[in-house]
């Protein structure tokens, strides 16, 4: 597993649908907090000190979530899931699902399969912005499976 603090909200969202397994911790938690979970995971911090007082953490320089993904591309363990498997908001593992009817009308002419996610019901879809998503992935040296 992976702990990622709150200056890191999107980078968050982003390595859970590469398929990594990802705690968010918001800013109602201290550093205390993260030090006390942080046995056998990894932390992911833009916090100098947060990062000091961890010898399993990585301090990311950039402000920018693809820019930091490009930072963390050979210094992750091996991804736990597949691209897409798990909800981006709250790490749930998505599952396919019927077309629905309260969906958009686009994605149900669009989406060739629909997931959910059971934890935070909420649904998803593959379109131009999984796409681009893959699309950008590679382009800074990740491979999506």
């Amino acid at each position: 597993m992976i702990i990622v603090d709150s200056m890191l909200g999107k980078l968050a969202r982003y390595l859970r649908m590469i398929g990594y397994d990802v705690e968010y911790i918001g800013n109602d938690k201290d550093d205390s907090y993260i030090i006390s979970i942080s046995k056998d995971k990894l932390i992911l911090t833009r916090d100098k000190q947060l990062h000091e007082r961890l010898d399993n953490s990585i301090l990311l320089k950039s402000y920018s979530p693809i820019e930091q993904l490009a930072e963390l591309r050979d210094r992750l363990p091996p991804v736990e899931h597949g691209f897409m498997e798990l909800c981006s908001l709250c790490g749930g593992v998505v599952e396919r699902t019927q077309v629905r009817s309260d969906l958009p009308d686009y994605v149900s002419k669009q989406a060739t399969e629909i997931f959910y996610c059971k934890s935070c019901d909420k649904y998803y879809w593959n379109g131009s912005h999984t796409d681009n998503f893959r699309k950008m992935l590679e382009r800074i040296g990740y491979e999506v499976h």
